[in-house]
């Protein structure tokens, strides 16, 4: 990957590192799946002035149920069958290596040694960080986290697999699919009198905690993460998330004075050693539909998603 690329993917973790902060600030006013319909019913306001990328709707579709329901959905019922939430965002992060698995399997991709050494080490820090954080855990809440990762990493193959297209005009199109079966699931669990009154009630806080949650986590950071995924091979790209749980511990030690510890530490340290092994020898290789697009795609979707 080229170092702007990587620049690109490393703020992506960064924006959804500090996408759990804002969760967990914003889900104190609106129950999750009322919160969720709200974001994506903002994601998918755009499509009033752009037009519906050149896909098949069953491609579309099948992002927005990945993307949105069915990761969302598996997540949250995750945590509410009792796998505590940082837990469950830093267990989510396994998706990395179903991604690796799915590229092979289903995209015939060749896997070399740094990359498998690489993944090894970073998944070293995530275990270490998850052995800090094991205060509360289930069984069940495990199999919905590693179901909600699955779901992710086809995720990256469906991307890898639309071609040359909008990736912003992707991002919006599919988010029609996501609201309505999450404000039924809202309607059925609390009610809508419930849901009238989380929606009058919000703050200022909570509304600009969905604003950044659809804006920024989802246009700009779905946005440029499908848009990497077009350019590289999914297992160069996927491990980038690992970063995800480093943002969020660091962002929750300076807006939440939460404690970032030394075994933190170390992990972060481990988690960013396996990513440059894992990109050690592919600055140099890139494929070739990316050499073609390259700057056209990053303007574009920077400029669209902002």
């Amino acid at each position: 990957m080229s170092l702007r690329h990587i620049f690109l993917a490393i703020l992506v973790a960064a924006i959804w590192g500090f996408n759990f902060i804002v969760l967990k600030i914003g889900l104190k006013e609106m129950h999750p799946y009322l919160y969720g319909a709200g974001r994506f019913f903002i994601v998918s306001l755009p499509i009033l002035f752009i037009k519906k990328p050149k896909v098949s709707w069953p491609l579309l579709i099948s992002v927005g149920l990945m993307s949105g329901f069915f990761k969302f959905t598996l997540m949250s019922m995750g945590v509410a069958a009792g796998m505590a939430a940082g837990l469950a965002s830093l267990l989510l992060q396994s998706q990395a290596f179903f991604t690796l698995i799915f590229s092979v399997v289903f995209l015939k991709s060749k896997i070399r040694l740094n990359q498998v050494l690489g993944m090894l080490i970073a998944f070293v820090g995530m275990a270490l960080i998850g052995w800090h954080m094991q205060l509360e855990s289930s069984v069940l809440g495990f199999i919905f986290i590693v179901a909600a990762a699955i779901c992710w990493g086809i995720l990256n193959i469906i991307y890898r697999k639309v071609g040359n297209v909008d990736m912003f005009a992707l991002t919006v199109w599919s988010s029609i699919f996501v609201p309505v079966p999450l404000f039924c699931i809202s309607l059925y669990e609390i009610g809508f009198r419930e849901i009238t009154d989380s929606i009058l009630l919000m703050s200022t806080t909570a509304w600009v905690c969905l604003a950044y949650t659809a804006c920024l986590a989802s246009w700009v950071g779905s946005t440029l993460w499908a848009y990497l995924m077009r350019c590289y091979e999914p297992q160069l790209v996927a491990p980038f998330s690992l970063l995800i749980p480093v943002f969020g511990l660091a962002f929750a030690t300076l807006f939440l004075d939460e404690c970032f510890t030394l075994e933190t530490a170390i992990a972060s340290a481990l988690i960013f050693s396996g990513l440059i092994v894992n990109q050690w020898r592919t600055r140099k290789k890139v494929l070739g539909n990316q050499s073609s697009h390259q700057e056209e795609g990053i303007h574009e979707a920077l400029q669209k998603a902002a």
